[in-house]
């Protein structure tokens, strides 16, 4: 018991230590989610200026619509994922007489022309631009396939969903959203975490290492392997808790982002049910326990300050390449993943998501990152002469 009292102790201190600084608060805390949601954000804005020259997107040039379509689209109005324009059969024509279609075509516009006489839709693009052509199919399937679903129904006479039950509006968004948002907020929520954890240590261990001021702290009557235990308890803490914060701040940025393009990386109406919301919150402690452990051993393997910072930011360039790859990768994380330490995570929290984590998949990643970190923090603490008591003597 005496032990545990003076492990809380240490932990306290530091956490007070650090929140009595808002300046250190507030870059732990508010500053790199905000950067990240910023970034996130302007995101579809350089991809619409790349692909079209505008930062605004195009509207969906609508060629003879039908009484249905328009009453589809009013219906659905709330929904706000699209703009249009609504123009003739004869001015479409116009268009392309005056070369005007091919000039929007190039500005990144989409025509949705409906063919009364074949009762067909002809979607026309710029195929020769990836972006457009990601963009006109999210809007088929957005759009077109949920028009003719109902339309379906509706001649079957079968019971169509009330449209202002708000529960049913949400489930419906969920799935999209949670499948967009998989391939990018598992890994920004892994390089945030990292990147506090890394802020962090730097403060509580290499700074005081540099200093000098760790050889007099593990000369005091506690002993070093409770102090280092309480500072990493006080890391996994701080970190874990701003790690939740950015995850708010992108789920709010989810929820404000009502236009919906498809070249969002955080699509509207995200939503994590109680179960993957609870896989959340037990991920992020174990993922801030494994990297807390990495840093540490590089802190202690390492004596010049300008290394360590060095060799400290090494494991950001691989959560970046992970995070560049998972924006690519749109099919659910295999076997093989979970079983990577730190990419386990980001693989756990991607099938949350998705809402295709097993249990088995969940505790397959915990336990060999749990068994990492312990055998990494058990390996610095008896290297250092830590775990029996003995202060190794170094120079």
């Amino acid at each position: 018991m005496c032990v545990m009292n003076k492990i809380i102790v240490i932990i306290k201190w530091e956490i007070s230590r650090i929140l009595n600084n808002w300046r250190k608060a507030a870059a732990l805390f508010v500053i790199p989610a905000a950067v990240m949601m910023l970034a996130l954000n302007l995101f579809p804005f350089l991809i619409n200026y790349m692909s079209t020259g505008s930062f605004s997107g195009r509207p969906i040039i609508v060629v003879d619509a039908t009484k249905e379509f328009y009453d589809y689209i009013e219906e659905t109005s709330d929904r706000t994922v699209y703009t249009y324009e609504f123009i003739s059969q004869s001015n479409y024509e116009h268009q392309l007489d005056k070369g005007t279609f091919v000039d929007n075509i190039r500005k990144g516009c989409i025509y949705c022309v409906f063919q009364k006489e074949s009762e067909s839709i002809s979607v026309q693009y710029n195929r020769d631009s990836a972006i457009m052509e990601d963009q006109a199919l999210s809007f088929i399937e957005v759009v077109l396939d949920s028009f003719n679903a109902t339309q379906t129904e509706q001649r079957s006479d079968v019971y169509s969903i009330d449209s202002f039950n708000p529960v049913t509006k949400i489930l419906n968004y969920r799935s999209q959203a949670n499948y967009g948002a998989a391939r990018v907020i598992p890994a920004v929520l892994v390089l945030i975490l990292y990147y506090c954890t890394y802020s962090l240590m730097v403060d509580i261990f290499a700074s005081e290492k540099d200093r000098g001021f760790w050889n007099k702290l593990i000369m005091t009557p506690v002993s070093a392997s409770k102090i280092v235990i309480g500072k990493l308890a006080a890391v996994i803490g701080l970190v874990s808790v701003s790690t939740y914060i950015t995850f708010i701040f992108l789920f709010l940025s989810s929820w404000l982002n009502t236009s919906n393009s498809s070249t969002s990386l955080i699509p509207f109406g995200l939503l994590l049910l109680p179960r993957e919301l609870f896989v959340l919150i037990l991920i992020i402690p174990i993922t801030a326990y494994l990297c807390a452990s990495i840093c540490l051993s590089i802190i202690f393997a390492i004596d010049r300050m300008k290394d360590i910072i060095i060799n400290l930011q090494m494991p950001l360039i691989f959560i970046l390449l992970d995070m560049f790859f998972q924006l690519f990768y749109y099919d659910v994380p295999n076997w093989a993943e979970f079983y990577i330490p730190l990419h386990g995570s980001i693989a756990v929290l991607r099938a949350a998501f998705m809402t295709e984590l097993s249990v088995s998949g969940f505790i397959l990643t915990a336990t060999i990152e749990l068994l990492v970190a312990t055998f990494i923090l058990a390996r610095v603490l008896r290297k250092e002469g830590y775990i029996h008591g003995r202060i190794n003597k170094r120079t």
